[in-house]
């Protein structure tokens, strides 16, 4: 088989759901899957605090799986989502005992939506409750599922970025490829870490492959993704007088 040959097979097949596997047969709808998103932990996050195997703050993971993802991804669409989590901590500020610890409590893509004053600094200084996220669809290089990589907080300087760079990079978003670290910082004696992103190289052939086939799938559907992980409004103590954007 040619090369050529071989990216188109594995571009048709590139998307999680294998179209001729055994127990697919009935159609698959892209809004009934729920995607992973890539996950940075802190020092308070579950994962570290309950002592999960490899997990450590700085490392960033699929949230579904609980695997370490590599470092080269490829960005394939962006959107913007304002979302809101109940606070872990039942004593804190803002605690809505209707709603389960750590708990999403909302999430909308419209602009216009009453809730988003709830992501915004109040009149009087009162801080934010909720998060404004900049979400991007991406290939990481050798997973195969999507995965949802989103910018809040503190690192939401870092998504801007990534924006900025595919924009101005020209051609599709997913022509090119980028490196996800994370970085330690520190404020007030808290020490906690940012996603950095750093411009590579061209996607070659078959990463351009895979990602414009998600692109298809993906794109104009509505996402759904497996929430837990997403920082939550008062995880990051430095954060809490920060502003997000």
């Amino acid at each position: 088989m040619s090369k050529d040959k071989d990216l188109e097979v594995k571009k048709e097949t590139a998307i999680a759901i294998h179209k001729t596997a055994r127990g697919f047969e009935e159609k698959t709808d892209k809004e009934d899957l729920i995607l992973p998103r890539a996950t940075l932990l802190q020092a308070l996050s579950p994962q570290v605090v309950d002592g999960a195997e490899g997990c450590r703050p700085g490392i960033i993971i699929n949230n579904v799986t609980q695997e370490v993802l590599p470092e080269v991804f490829v960005p394939i669409f962006k959107w913007t989502e304002w979302i809101k989590f109940n606070p872990r901590d039942n004593k804190a500020e803002g605690f809505d005992p209707a709603f389960e610890s750590g708990a999403l409590i909302w999430k909308t893509t419209t602009p216009t939506a009453e809730q988003i004053k709830e992501c915004k600094f109040g009149e009087a200084g009162e801080k934010p409750t909720a998060l404004k996220t900049l979400n991007f669809l991406c290939y990481f290089v050798g997973v195969d599922m999507p995965i949802v990589l989103s910018f809040a907080k503190t690192s939401f300087k870092s998504g801007k970025l990534l924006l900025s760079l595919a924009q101005f990079s020209g051609g599709d978003m997913f022509s090119q490829k980028y490196a996800l670290k994370s970085k330690q910082e520190e404020k007030n004696g808290t020490k906690y870490f940012i996603l950095e992103v750093r411009k590579l190289s061209k996607a070659n052939k078959e990463e351009f492959a895979i990602a414009e086939s998600w692109y298809e799938n993906f794109r104009g559907k509505e996402i759904k993704t497996h929430d837990e992980g997403l920082p939550e409004s008062n995880e990051e103590t430095v954060n809490e007088g920060a502003r997000p954007y």
